[in-house]
């Protein structure tokens, strides 16, 4: 990040809740899109979206484990030094707290039995 406009990137990225709550969900280590969908509550398909423009800006990597792509967060000194702040300066948050056991949970579990769920709503209720 040592252009004007990759800097501009990274904080207009930075700047949604949701994409935040990526971050500090991936924070521990990777996940899958249908893992995340089931923390968030939110649909794959905005889960992809959000993930697109995290890596778009640098902050994000994907990694194919067989079927399967997990995201994690890219491990570079200019993206830790803007990352490592942001993350800390959420971490109390109550959401992203509850965010944080739901992962722990769900790193365990085959993003399969996540995807193969008829939606994330159903998945959470049963």
């Amino acid at each position: 990040m040592t252009t004007l406009h990759a800097a501009a990137q990274v904080t207009k990225t930075l700047g949604h809740r949701g994409r935040l709550r990526i971050l500090a969900l991936l924070r521990p280590g990777p996940l899958s899109v249908c893992q995340i969908a089931s923390v968030l509550g939110a649909p794959p398909s905005t889960v992809s979206g959000h993930l697109l423009e995290l890596r778009h800006a640098g902050l994000v990597s994907e990694e194919r484990r067989g079927k399967w792509v997990y995201s994690r967060l890219v491990d570079a000194d200019s993206v830790t030094a803007v990352l490592d702040p942001v993350l800390a300066s959420i971490d109390g948050d109550p959401q992203v707290r509850r965010d944080a056991a739901a992962a722990a949970g769900l790193r365990g579990t085959s993003p399969a039995a996540l995807c193969a769920c008829a939606s994330v709503t159903e998945w959470r209720t049963t």
